[in-house]
Protein backbone atom coordinates (compact mmCIF):
# COMPACT_ATOMS: atom_id res chain seq x y z
CA UNK A 1 0.00 0.00 0.00
CA UNK A 2 2.88 2.40 0.75
CA UNK A 3 4.61 1.53 -2.36
CA UNK A 4 1.70 1.91 -4.39
CA UNK A 5 1.10 5.54 -2.94
CA UNK A 6 4.53 6.38 -3.28
CA UNK A 7 4.64 5.48 -6.96
CA UNK A 8 1.25 7.63 -7.11
CA UNK A 9 2.83 10.55 -5.87
CA UNK A 10 6.22 9.99 -7.98
CA UNK A 11 3.59 10.46 -11.41
CA UNK A 12 2.00 13.41 -9.79
CA UNK A 13 5.01 14.95 -9.55
CA UNK A 14 6.24 14.25 -13.09
CA UNK A 15 3.29 15.21 -14.42
CA UNK A 16 3.01 18.63 -12.66
CA UNK A 17 6.99 18.67 -13.66
CA UNK A 18 6.14 18.34 -16.98
CA UNK A 19 2.76 20.89 -16.89
CA UNK A 20 5.42 23.63 -16.03
CA UNK A 21 7.81 22.88 -18.56
CA UNK A 22 5.07 22.76 -21.09
CA UNK A 23 3.21 26.40 -19.88
CA UNK A 24 7.14 27.96 -20.35
CA UNK A 25 7.92 27.06 -23.24
CA UNK A 26 4.15 27.80 -25.28
CA UNK A 27 4.04 31.11 -22.65
CA UNK A 28 2.46 32.89 -25.99
CA UNK A 29 -0.04 29.99 -26.92
CA UNK A 30 -0.84 30.13 -23.13
CA UNK A 31 -1.78 33.39 -22.80
CA UNK A 32 -4.42 32.85 -25.64
CA UNK A 33 -8.18 31.64 -24.65
CA UNK A 34 -8.89 28.73 -27.27
CA UNK A 35 -12.02 28.83 -29.32
CA UNK A 36 -13.67 26.90 -32.07
CA UNK A 37 -11.75 28.87 -35.01
CA UNK A 38 -8.55 28.91 -33.55
CA UNK A 39 -6.98 30.66 -30.66
CA UNK A 40 -7.69 34.13 -29.84
CA UNK A 41 -3.95 35.47 -28.98
CA UNK A 42 -3.89 38.46 -25.56
CA UNK A 43 -0.42 39.09 -26.31
CA UNK A 44 2.79 39.92 -24.51
CA UNK A 45 5.37 42.44 -25.03
CA UNK A 46 8.38 41.18 -26.99
CA UNK A 47 11.52 43.28 -27.76
CA UNK A 48 12.08 42.71 -31.37
CA UNK A 49 15.91 43.82 -31.13
CA UNK A 50 16.24 40.67 -28.37
CA UNK A 51 14.53 37.94 -31.08
CA UNK A 52 17.03 38.86 -33.90
CA UNK A 53 20.31 39.28 -31.60
CA UNK A 54 21.97 36.17 -33.08
CA UNK A 55 21.34 37.26 -36.81
CA UNK A 56 22.40 39.19 -39.35
CA UNK A 57 20.11 41.08 -41.49
CA UNK A 58 21.16 40.81 -45.41
CA UNK A 59 18.32 42.68 -48.06
CA UNK A 60 17.85 40.58 -50.52
CA UNK A 61 14.77 42.47 -52.06
CA UNK A 62 13.77 45.90 -52.44
CA UNK A 63 10.10 47.03 -54.02
CA UNK A 64 8.54 50.16 -53.93
CA UNK A 65 7.28 50.41 -56.49
CA UNK A 66 7.88 53.63 -58.20
CA UNK A 67 9.09 51.60 -61.11
CA UNK A 68 7.70 48.96 -60.97
CA UNK A 69 9.54 45.29 -61.56
CA UNK A 70 7.03 43.89 -63.48
CA UNK A 71 8.79 40.51 -64.79
CA UNK A 72 9.45 39.80 -60.88
CA UNK A 73 5.86 39.20 -60.23
CA UNK A 74 3.58 36.26 -61.43
CA UNK A 75 -0.64 37.25 -61.71
CA UNK A 76 -2.09 34.26 -61.15
CA UNK A 77 -5.83 35.77 -62.73
CA UNK A 78 -6.44 38.78 -60.28
CA UNK A 79 -7.22 42.25 -60.60
CA UNK A 80 -3.45 44.22 -59.53
CA UNK A 81 -2.25 47.05 -61.27
CA UNK A 82 0.64 49.10 -60.39
CA UNK A 83 -0.97 53.05 -59.63
CA UNK A 84 0.40 56.32 -58.45
CA UNK A 85 3.21 54.38 -57.34
CA UNK A 86 1.54 51.42 -55.47
CA UNK A 87 0.00 47.98 -56.16
CA UNK A 88 -3.59 48.22 -56.44
CA UNK A 89 -5.92 45.36 -56.12
CA UNK A 90 -10.02 46.29 -56.42
CA UNK A 91 -10.54 42.61 -56.26
CA UNK A 92 -8.59 39.43 -57.07
CA UNK A 93 -11.14 36.64 -55.61
CA UNK A 94 -7.94 34.68 -53.98
CA UNK A 95 -6.24 35.25 -57.25
CA UNK A 96 -2.60 35.80 -55.86
CA UNK A 97 -0.18 38.13 -57.01
CA UNK A 98 3.09 35.73 -56.33
CA UNK A 99 7.26 37.30 -56.12
CA UNK A 100 8.83 34.79 -58.47
CA UNK A 101 12.42 35.46 -56.13
CA UNK A 102 12.42 33.00 -53.79
CA UNK A 103 12.39 33.13 -50.21
CA UNK A 104 15.41 32.42 -47.53
CA UNK A 105 14.38 30.01 -44.72
CA UNK A 106 14.68 32.45 -41.95
CA UNK A 107 14.20 36.11 -43.05
CA UNK A 108 11.99 39.55 -42.27
CA UNK A 109 9.15 40.35 -44.34
CA UNK A 110 7.91 44.00 -44.22
CA UNK A 111 5.44 46.04 -46.19
CA UNK A 112 2.58 48.52 -46.07
CA UNK A 113 -0.88 47.93 -46.37
CA UNK A 114 -4.21 49.93 -46.55
CA UNK A 115 -7.76 49.22 -47.42
CA UNK A 116 -10.30 51.46 -48.79
CA UNK A 117 -13.23 48.99 -48.05
CA UNK A 118 -15.32 49.29 -44.71
CA UNK A 119 -14.38 45.28 -44.01
CA UNK A 120 -10.62 45.87 -44.51
CA UNK A 121 -9.74 42.38 -45.50
CA UNK A 122 -6.44 42.38 -46.52
CA UNK A 123 -3.97 39.20 -47.40
CA UNK A 124 -0.65 37.98 -47.96
CA UNK A 125 0.85 35.09 -47.69
CA UNK A 126 4.63 33.57 -47.11
CA UNK A 127 6.26 30.22 -47.68
CA UNK A 128 4.02 28.78 -49.77
CA UNK A 129 4.34 26.75 -53.54
CA UNK A 130 3.11 29.91 -55.47
CA UNK A 131 0.52 27.64 -56.79
CA UNK A 132 -3.09 28.81 -57.00
CA UNK A 133 -4.98 27.54 -54.09
CA UNK A 134 -8.56 28.96 -52.46
CA UNK A 135 -7.85 29.55 -49.17
CA UNK A 136 -4.16 30.59 -48.48
CA UNK A 137 -1.05 29.50 -49.32
CA UNK A 138 1.91 28.66 -46.57
CA UNK A 139 1.72 30.89 -44.09
CA UNK A 140 -1.32 33.24 -44.55
CA UNK A 141 -1.48 36.76 -43.02
CA UNK A 142 -5.29 38.37 -42.61
CA UNK A 143 -5.78 41.54 -41.50
CA UNK A 144 -8.90 42.82 -40.75
CA UNK A 145 -10.54 39.64 -42.35
CA UNK A 146 -14.18 38.73 -42.22
CA UNK A 147 -15.56 42.33 -42.61
CA UNK A 148 -12.87 43.27 -40.11
CA UNK A 149 -13.95 40.43 -37.62
CA UNK A 150 -10.88 38.62 -36.84
CA UNK A 151 -6.83 38.65 -37.76
CA UNK A 152 -5.08 35.35 -38.42
CA UNK A 153 -1.94 33.57 -38.83
CA UNK A 154 -2.74 30.10 -40.27
CA UNK A 155 -1.15 27.37 -42.43
CA UNK A 156 -1.81 25.98 -45.47
CA UNK A 157 -5.53 27.04 -44.60
CA UNK A 158 -7.16 30.12 -43.85
CA UNK A 159 -9.52 28.05 -41.70
CA UNK A 160 -6.86 25.92 -39.73
CA UNK A 161 -7.76 25.18 -36.52
CA UNK A 162 -4.43 25.59 -34.96
CA UNK A 163 -4.54 29.21 -36.57
CA UNK A 164 -4.15 32.24 -34.76
CA UNK A 165 -6.36 35.13 -33.96
CA UNK A 166 -6.69 38.97 -33.44
CA UNK A 167 -9.93 40.17 -33.06
CA UNK A 168 -8.54 44.14 -32.63
CA UNK A 169 -10.72 46.53 -35.23
CA UNK A 170 -8.85 47.71 -38.03
CA UNK A 171 -9.90 51.02 -40.02
CA UNK A 172 -10.30 52.19 -43.56
CA UNK A 173 -8.00 54.48 -44.92
CA UNK A 174 -5.02 54.25 -42.18
CA UNK A 175 -1.51 52.55 -43.42
CA UNK A 176 -0.17 49.56 -41.72
CA UNK A 177 3.11 48.70 -41.53
CA UNK A 178 3.43 45.03 -41.25
CA UNK A 179 6.77 42.93 -40.21
CA UNK A 180 7.18 39.32 -40.35
CA UNK A 181 10.05 37.84 -38.23
CA UNK A 182 10.54 34.15 -39.30
CA UNK A 183 12.88 31.68 -37.52
CA UNK A 184 12.39 28.47 -37.96
CA UNK A 185 8.83 27.14 -36.58
CA UNK A 186 8.75 30.82 -34.82
CA UNK A 187 6.10 33.58 -36.44
CA UNK A 188 6.07 36.86 -35.12
CA UNK A 189 4.00 39.39 -37.00
CA UNK A 190 4.22 43.38 -36.03
CA UNK A 191 1.71 45.98 -37.12
CA UNK A 192 3.10 49.72 -36.28
CA UNK A 193 6.23 48.16 -34.71
CA UNK A 194 3.74 46.62 -32.24
CA UNK A 195 3.49 42.35 -31.59
CA UNK A 196 0.66 41.77 -32.84
CA UNK A 197 0.13 37.51 -33.61
CA UNK A 198 2.25 35.05 -32.87
CA UNK A 199 2.69 31.59 -34.55
CA UNK A 200 4.46 28.60 -33.30
CA UNK A 201 4.70 25.77 -35.74
CA UNK A 202 6.18 22.39 -35.01
CA UNK A 203 6.60 20.92 -38.47
CA UNK A 204 7.88 24.35 -39.59
CA UNK A 205 7.31 24.48 -43.94
CA UNK A 206 10.75 24.10 -45.24
CA UNK A 207 12.01 26.00 -48.39
CA UNK A 208 13.87 22.51 -50.22
CA UNK A 209 10.42 21.45 -49.94
CA UNK A 210 8.72 24.09 -52.24
CA UNK A 211 7.23 26.49 -49.83
CA UNK A 212 9.75 29.34 -50.71
CA UNK A 213 7.08 32.55 -52.13
CA UNK A 214 5.88 35.59 -50.96
CA UNK A 215 2.32 36.16 -52.44
CA UNK A 216 -0.02 39.02 -52.22
CA UNK A 217 -4.25 38.20 -52.02
CA UNK A 218 -6.93 39.61 -52.19
CA UNK A 219 -10.92 38.86 -52.12
CA UNK A 220 -13.17 41.35 -53.05
CA UNK A 221 -11.67 44.63 -50.97
CA UNK A 222 -9.82 47.96 -52.42
CA UNK A 223 -6.18 47.43 -51.41
CA UNK A 224 -3.13 49.53 -51.51
CA UNK A 225 0.27 47.83 -51.33
CA UNK A 226 3.60 49.33 -50.96
CA UNK A 227 7.50 49.64 -49.36
CA UNK A 228 7.93 45.57 -49.38
CA UNK A 229 11.15 44.65 -47.94
CA UNK A 230 12.49 41.13 -47.60
CA UNK A 231 15.69 40.40 -45.28
CA UNK A 232 17.50 37.74 -45.13
CA UNK A 233 18.46 36.35 -41.26
CA UNK A 234 21.78 34.99 -41.23
CA UNK A 235 23.47 33.51 -38.35
CA UNK A 236 26.64 35.89 -37.09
Amino acid sequence: MIRAITILLLCCTLFVACSEKSSTTQTLFTQGERVESGLIWKGEEINKKELIKEYKRVEIYREDFTTPKKSEWNNLGGQWEFKEGKLFSPEAKNRNFVLQKPLPQDAIISLTLRSESEGVDIKFNAWGDGKQHEHGDGYSFILGGWSNRVSVISRLHEHEKGRVENRTKLKKGVEYRCEIIRKGGEIYWFVNNKLFLVYFDKKPLKIEDGQRYFSLGNWKSSVWIDNILIEKLQKR
